[in-house]
């Protein structure tokens, strides 16, 4: 399987690591490769949630589409499945989706908002649980404090999952 950051840090870890994790099964499943290939040439090498969101951020996910063989009457579906990846694989805990969402915006039963970069942790060296950043295509804000408090055991009584409505 795939280990979310959290998992690596002494921060608690929560359902929202198998979140992070069915994102990266969503972009091998789009991209019809294992998230990284070392026996693959040039460009393919890349990880691919970053060659993903590199190519959603430039407004290229459907030529990236193209490239991996998606049917054009299959691109939506697979744009769909880019972006909510993109939410699952966010680097802090509590910016993914509960899964309950994560079904609802791959079913089309709710709109995508447009994911914020994974990834600017490894830009501006932020912590897991603190640091604040302010940008026009995201804005967070946490402390250490907020950001315990905001966590649920994996072991919590309460149900996460629900019935999605078509």
């Amino acid at each position: 399987g795939y280990a979310a950051p959290e998992l690596w840090t002494p921060y608690p870890v929560t359902h929202k690591c198998d979140v992070y994790s069915f994102g990266m099964l969503l972009f091998e499943i789009v991209g019809r490769r294992r998230n990284h290939d070392a026996n693959l040439s040039g460009n393919s090498q890349e990880w691919l949630p970053r060659w993903a969101y590199d190519k959603f951020n430039k407004g290229e996910l459907m030529d990236m589409l193209s490239l991996v063989g998606i049917p054009e009457e299959d691109r939506e579906k697979a744009d769909r499945m880019v972006k909510v990846a993109l939410w699952c694989v966010q680097y802090l805990p509590k910016t993914r989706p509960m899964m309950s969402s994560v079904v609802k915006m791959l079913e089309g039963g709710v709109d995508i908002d447009t994911p914020p970069s994974p990834f600017d942790h490894l830009d501006d060296n932020l912590p897991l649980g603190g640091g604040s950043k302010d940008s026009s295509s995201n804005q967070y804000s946490s402390s250490e404090q907020t950001q315990t408090n905001s966590f649920q055991p994996v072991q919590s009584n309460k149900l996460e999952i629900q019935i999605a409505t078509i």
